[in-house]
């Protein structure tokens, strides 16, 4: 598969070179004053312009110590190779990465306290994640403080924990990561059978680990084991297993939260996909859950809604929320209608009304809030955006509108912001910015420009990067503002009707090809090199009108 980053091609310009009018009043002069000397090497640098660039400058030129008197430096520790590459881009901000050189290059920044390459280094090292290098990249960001670049390895852990635990990178993991990754309710797998496997592995690798295996059986959720299973760890007792001792100690003495009465943790999460679709001039729309661990479609109950189109389809929670549309009675007309589908219920309810009726409209769940974002009214395209908190009784109430207004956009969620991208302008053309929500200040801004403006995109978010598919396939590193195109032939020209991430994978689904649309499913995973296409893989009826991820919790 061509979606790793050993493929990717970068399209992003280069930001622009600092000039002298980006400095400070008073900072402008860029004449050398001070040397350095590296290995060696000297280099002709200016203080003020490597002190704004760098706190270890800053104290090394402008503190107290006896180099700050000093015309020539000598800086020890510092690999001459990586610090020209560095000290070119504080000059140009470019940045030549690549597999061979990045990890040096990382812990030079990080010594001289190079925040911007640190984190481009740190962005690189993410977009290379796979699952064998995952757990050793968790121990190399935790060693440096990479915080993000260590969120994002533990997160490939957790999603691809059966994977994960074929390597040998498992069993010499400390037992800190060992129960950091069994006791989080994020634990990608079916049942316990494999946290308890996966005990029992670790474990008996070593002699000495089994002071710890009652600690870390203590993680295991005892509700989640099959029968079977647990058939099976009984016959091995007997048995010349290595495991048998263990699990002769388990049997003996059973953790607390495995006896009757005792503490239970909670049941770990589960993701589902919910997907709504069918001919708008019939009497319902079809609902179904797709059960990824299980690969089980589920039909839920219909959306009863005749004659209505272009509405749109978000999670908040754990339901499932149409908002607006187009719907005909004589003639078209915008609504403001919304139905919530529940899912612990399973049953579909009335919402509060929009403030404003809009069709083409984005929608997405932030927290315990849902949003409406742009689209069309009667009127034409409204960069108007509304808000709901979900299960209370407060009604929509109206946020600082969109820097542009556009239709047939695409939206996600990274963090704590939401991001709109592309989509039609009030002009009918495409729109290539990618705006910005920060929910907290009720903000918005233009963060980056795609390098191939469309819409009818469809987006997702995937460990902290937004990816776009429609025609091209791209992702986009927000902090940094990198753009990646990501070489797959199976999606190379393709459109798809939506998308949506489920443990860690990217599901595509209802190919659009010549205003027809196919019921397949594409599933995309970077850290595993897979991009499988299944066909006639969605049971809902088409056209498909959304597609999101529940994500179902409880004890």
């Amino acid at each position: 598969m061509a979606c790793r980053s050993g493929t990717e091609r970068n399209v992003a310009p280069e930001r622009k070179q600092r000039s002298a009018r980006q400095l400070k009043e008073g900072e402008s002069d860029l004449t050398p004053d001070v040397t350095l000397q590296v290995e060696g090497e000297r280099f002709d640098v200016n203080r003020k312009q490597l002190a704004q660039q760098s706190p270890y400058f800053r104290a090394l030129f402008f503190g107290t110590g006896i180099e700050s008197t000093k015309r020539k430096v000598c800086l020890k520790g510092v690999d001459l190779q990586h610090f020209r590459v560095l000290l070119e881009h504080g000059r140009t901000s470019r940045l030549a990465l690549n597999r061979g050189n990045v990890q040096g290059i990382l812990e030079t920044a990080d010594f001289l306290q190079l925040e911007r390459a640190r984190l481009l280094c740190c962005k690189f090292l993410e977009r290379e994640l796979h699952i064998s290098n995952c757990l050793g990249m968790m121990a190399y960001a935790w060693r440096l403080g990479c915080t993000q670049l260590y969120k994002a390895a533990r997160q490939v852990a957790l999603s691809h924990f059966e994977a994960v635990l074929a390597e040998e990178d498992f069993l010499s993991l400390p037992k800190e990561t060992v129960a950091d990754l069994l006791a989080s309710d994020d634990l990608a797998i079916r049942n316990d059978d494999l946290a308890l496997e996966a005990t029992l592995r670790w474990v008996s690798f070593e002699p000495k680990r089994g002071e710890h295996f009652l600690e870390l059986a203590e993680l295991v959720r005892p509700e989640s084991l099959s029968v079977p299973f647990m058939t099976q760890l009984l016959a091995r007792m007997k048995s010349s297993d290595p495991k048998a001792k263990l699990i002769c100690t388990l049997n003996d003495h059973f953790p607390v939260s495995w006896s009757a009465g005792g503490p239970r943790r909670a049941a770990r999460a589960r993701e589902s996909l919910f997907v709504l679709g069918g001919p708008h001039d019939e009497e319902q729309q079809s609902l179904y859950c797709f059960h990824p661990l299980t690969g089980r479609w589920e039909s839920c109950a219909p959306l009863q809604r005749r004659n209505l189109t272009q509405y749109s389809v978000a999670a908040a929670g754990d339901c499932v929320v149409v908002t607006g549309g187009y719907f005909r009675d004589v003639l078209w007309f915008s609504v403001d209608w919304v139905k919530i589908y529940e899912c612990q219920n399973r049953r579909w309810v009335d919402g509060p009304a929009l403030q404003k009726s809009r069709h083409s409209h984005c929608s997405v769940g932030l927290g315990s809030a849902l949003y409406v974002l742009g689209g069309s009214m009667d009127e034409g395209v409204v960069p108007d955006v509304e808000r709901l908190v979900m299960g209370s009784d407060e009604e929509w109430t109206g946020v600082s509108p969109m820097v542009r207004a556009v239709e047939r956009a695409a939206a996600a969620t990274l963090g704590a912001c939401i991001y709109v991208a592309c989509g039609l302008d009030e002009n009918g053309e495409a729109f290539g910015g990618i705006q910005r929500y920060e929910a907290t200040q009720d903000h918005w801004d233009v963060v980056s420009i795609s390098p191939f403006p469309r819409y009818d995109l469809v987006a997702t978010e995937l460990n902290g990067a937004l990816y776009l598919f429609g025609g091209r396939t791209l992702r986009l590193d927000v902090e940094t503002e990198e753009w990646t195109v990501l070489e797959e032939e199976s999606l190379d020209r393709k459109f798809f009707s939506r998308c949506a991430t489920i443990d860690g994978q990217m599901y595509l689904v209802s190919e659009s090809k010549s205003n027809k649309a196919f019921p397949n499913m594409v599933l995309v995973d970077p850290y595993i090199d897979t991009c499988i296409e299944v066909d006639d893989a969605i049971p809902c009826p088409l056209p498909l009108r959304g597609c999101v991820t529940v994500r179902m919790t409880g004890r």
